[in-house]
């Protein structure tokens, strides 16, 4: 897979990182409502997906495109949330909301730190991939 991430040659992140950026409660969930089966592919959809978000939040930060970053927030944080990232969801919406109430300077002021998190909880998602599900 091409990625993007910085972090594919990093050591890896301890069970604890994983757990703090990881919502195990939502693959759980997820496993309920699909199948165990199904989730290390929902994973890589979101990666890639996430991977182009980012891409394009670099490029609204470059071209002080308020708009598309609010867009693209909001949809980072849809996915996030819906994978289990919650920090990195919760800081989306942030800046999604920064962006809603104009205040356009504080959200661009937080980019650096949405891109680190995003990062970080792509590669802990990644990990506990790795790790295997199972039926519940």
């Amino acid at each position: 897979m091409n990625s993007t991430l910085a972090s594919d040659t990093a050591a890896h992140l301890n069970s604890q990182e994983v757990s703090e950026l990881v919502d195990e409660s939502v693959l759980e969930q997820m496993i309920r409502d699909t199948s165990a089966d199904i989730i290390p592919i929902l994973i890589d959809h979101y990666v890639e997906e996430s991977q182009t978000r980012l891409v394009a939040i670099k490029e609204a930060v470059a071209q002080n495109d308020a708009q598309t970053l609010e867009f693209e927030v909001h949809t980072l944080g849809s996915t996030a949330l819906s994978l289990g990232n919650r920090p990195l969801g919760e800081l989306a919406r942030a800046l999604e909301k920064q962006c809603l109430e104009q205040s356009h300077d504080a959200a661009f002021r937080q980019v650096d730190e949405l891109l680190e998190l995003a990062e970080r909880s792509i590669k802990a998602l990644l990990e506990r991939k790795e790790a295997g599900f199972s039926e519940l």
